[in-house]
C-alpha cells in the first residue's frame, strides 16, 4: 500500500473513533434529544408533529424494549466504521474454547477502562466476526439503564445489541429469548475508572455479587473475558490523589459519581491530540465457561462459593495470556472492593 493510501486509511480510522466517541458523548448527555427540539422548533417547525410522535414512541410505546432484549439491527452491527475503529487500536478477539449454542452465557468483561472499546467492538459488532467464531451465540451488552432514555442514541445502541444491565433485563435475555442469547457485563463498572492508569490492572470485583446471583438463578455459565491493554488507550497524567482513587461500599451515589466525573474530566487532556485515545492494541481474550447449576433462591454461601471460583478462574486467564498480550512480569493483577 502506498504512503498516500496508508494515510487515507489512518485518517478514516481516526475519524471512525471520533464519530464513536462523539456519538457516545452526545448520547450519554442527551444531546440528541436537545438536537431534536432545536431542529424541529427552530429550523423545521412544520414537521414538529413528527418530533412529538417520535418522543411519544420512545417514552410511552417503546419504553420497555431496552430492558426486554433490545432490538438488534445487523446493518448497524456490520457498519464499516466499526471495522475502521477495530484497526485503529487495533482490537483483536481471542477464542480459547468452543461454546455450546444451546446454552445462555454471562460474559464477564474486565477491566472497564475509560470506555470499554474492546467490549464494544468484539461483542457489539461483527468487526471481529463474533458470530463466526462463536456460532449460535447472540451477544447482548448490558449498560446503565439511563442510556435507554436518550432519544436516537437508544436506537443506535440497541442496534448494536445493547440492553439495560439491570437484573431483570439480563434475566429476560438469558431465559426468555431462546438458546444462545447471552449477556456481556463489565463487572467492575464505572468505579474502575477511578483506578485506571496505563499498564494497570486494578479490578473492582470483591463486592460484586449480582452477576453471581444472576448466574445461579438462571443456570447460565460464567465466562471470564479479559481486555488486555484496555487501560492503556489514555495516558493519564493525573496525580494519584487518594480521594479520587477510593470508593467504599455504602457511600452515597453523589460521592461516587462526583469522583468519576472529576476523573473523566482529566481524560480530555490525556489522549492523542487531546481528545482521542492512543492506538494501543487491545486483546479481548474469551476464557472457558464455568458451569453453574441452577438455584432458584441461592444462599449467601452458594453465592460466595461461586464468586471465589470465578475469581480463581479469572486470575488463571490473566496469567495464561499475560505474556502473549505483552503484560510485563512486574505488573500485578490487583482485585479490590
Amino acid at each position: 500500500m502506498s504512503g498516500l493510501a496508508t494515510q487515507k486509511v489512518r485518517l478514516l480510522q481516526g475519524l471512525s473513533v471520533l464519530v464513536f466517541y462523539w456519538t457516545l458523548a452526545c448520547g450519554t448527555c442527551f444531546g440528541f434529544g436537545a438536537l431534536i427540539v432545536y431542529v424541529v422548533f427552530n429550523r423545521l417547525f412544520m414537521i414538529w408533529p413528527l418530533g412529538v410522535l417520535y418522543l411519544t414512541w420512545v417514552y410511552f410505546v417503546d419504553r420497555k424494549t431496552f430492558s426486554r432484549g433490545g432490538r438488534t439491527v445487523e446493518f448497524i452491527r456490520n457498519n464499516p466504521l466499526l471495522k475502521y475503529m477495530r484497526d485503529y487500536f487495533p482490537i483483536s478477539l481471542v477464542k480459547t474454547t468452543e461454546l455450546d449454542p444451546a446454552r445462555n452465557y454471562i460474559f464477564c468483561y474486565h477491566p472497564h477502562g475509560a470506555v470499554s472499546d474492546g467490549l464494544a467492538i468484539s461483542f457489539g459488532s461483527e468487526a471481529l466476526q463474533f458470530s463466526k467464531k462463536f456460532p449460535g451465540i447472540v451477544p447482548h451488552i448490558g449498560v446503565h439503564s439511563y442510556m435507554g432514555w436518550s432519544p436516537i442514541f437508544r436506537d443506535i445502541v440497541m442496534g448494536l445489541g445493547i440492553v439495560s444491565v439491570s437484573h431483570e433485563s439480563c434475566k429476560f435475555v438469558l431465559t426468555q429469548q431462546g438458546p444462545g442469547h447471552s449477556v456481556a457485563i463489565v463487572i467492575g463498572g464505572s468505579p474502575e475508572v477511578l483506578t485506571m492508569f496505563p499498564g494497570s490492572y486494578i479490578l473492582t470485583l470483591e463486592r460484586r455479587r449480582g452477576f453471581i446471583k444472576l448466574a445461579l438463578e438462571t443456570g447460565s455459565p460464567l465466562v471470564p473475558v479479559f481486555g488486555f491493554g484496555q487501560n492503556d488507550v489514555f495516558h493519564i497524567k493525573q496525580p494519584k490523589i487518594d480521594f479520587l482513587l477510593t470508593y467504599k461500599p455504602g457511600r452515597s451515589n453523589w460521592e461516587k459519581w462526583s469522583k468519576i466525573f472529576l476523573k473523566c474530566a482529566t481524560l480530555v487532556m490525556c489522549g492523542r491530540f487531546g481528545v482521542m485515545p492512543y492506538p494501543h492494541p487491545i486483546a479481548v481474550v474469551v476464557g472457558s465457561p464455568i458451569p453453574v447449576a441452577k438455584v432458584e433462591n441461592p444462599s449467601e454461601q452458594q453465592i460466595n462459593k461461586l464468586h471465589s471460583e470465578y475469581k480463581e478462574r479469572l486470575i488463571e486467564l490473566f496469567e495464561q495470556h499475560r505474556d502473549a498480550c505483552g503484560v510485563p512480569r512486574e505488573t500485578e493483577l490487583i482485585i479490590q472492593w
